[in-house]
């Protein structure tokens, strides 16, 4: 800015860890004002929501589309509920069920056991009534490599309450992109937009930051 000779109406504070909030709002804005005579607009919480990628934003991330599923595209997922399955169908079953609801899980193409699995899953989910289902299966392989059978392809159809997404990636190569990925507000994902205005606006001085800027026309 100073290069530019652009002026600094202030400054917003993003993304604070709530246990240092307090503290961290006084000796910053302090340090602002007093080395720089800048002051603090706003001193933002972290909330991991916002944090949280929806399926649409795997699927720009990976550059695929849902093969079912797609009426969910904005349902978020926290990256610490991530689920790679390494273990049988029974243990994949028991953890479904058990596990918190929306888990986005993780499989190789070569499981046909588990893909089924998780279709048949949510059918007999949708039958009994039970809690919502809101998993999410990511079907990871290297398009070079591997390819998804057919007749398990021709399963998906009508699957619309159980999103699943097919990348050309490995499970690690997934995992590690997804963990690393840092979500974009998106104008179409309306839940986290709402969400965003909700958890920022009590928390930025709108009325100096409008004054600020008018002072520095």
């Amino acid at each position: 800015c100073a290069n530019y000779n652009v002026p600094i109406a202030g400054i917003v504070m993003n993304r604070v860890r709530a246990d240092k909030y307090e503290q961290t709002k006084h000796y910053m804005s302090k340090a602002f004002q007093d080395n720089w005579g800048i002051p603090l607009l706003g001193c933002i919480p972290d909330r991991p929501f916002l944090g949280c990628p929806a399926l649409a934003d795997l699927e720009r991330l990976f550059h695929s589309e849902l093969v079912c599923g797609h009426a969910h595209r904005y349902r978020h997922y926290n990256v610490k509920d991530i689920n790679l399955i390494t273990t049988s169908l029974t243990r994949f079953l028991e953890n479904i069920r058990s596990k918190a609801p929306r888990t986005l899980y993780i499989c190789h193409i070569t499981r046909d056991d588990i893909i089924l699995g998780f279709m048949a899953e949510y059918q007999r989910n949708r039958r009994e009534e039970e809690r919502p289902f809101e998993a999410a299966l990511l079907v990871c392989g290297r398009k070079d490599k591997y390819q998804m059978a057919d007749e398990v392809c021709d399963m998906f159809e009508g699957l619309e309450g159980a999103p699943v997404m097919v990348v050309g990636y490995s499970t690690h190569q997934a995992m590690q992109l997804i963990h690393d990925y840092t979500p974009k507000l998106n104008i179409d994902d309306k839940n986290r937009v709402r969400k965003a205005v909700e958890h920022y606006e009590p928390y930025i001085d709108f009325d100096q930051l409008l004054d600020r800027a008018s002072a520095e026309e």
